[in-house]
């Protein structure tokens, strides 16, 4: 997060309200949001208890929601 400037509460913002949640590798979830002219997307494993974030990072919306913002 820090080597790609994501806040800490833009991550939170992502995982607790994201416009989308999908299936990743490994059992995976990747929660997606627009956070000004990109698009954070949000690595996580959810357990019972907690959810642990793999990683953070920004792209183009385009690149993963084409034409939808």
């Amino acid at each position: 997060m820090n080597m790609r400037n994501i806040s800490r509460s833009t991550v939170l913002e992502t995982v607790t309200h994201p416009y989308s949640v999908i299936d990743g590798k490994y059992g995976r979830r990747i929660a997606q949001k627009v956070h000004g002219d990109h698009l954070v997307r949000v690595v996580f494993e959810e357990y019972e208890d907690h959810l642990l974030i793999v990683t953070a990072y920004p792209s183009k919306p385009a690149r993963y929601l084409g034409a939808h913002k």
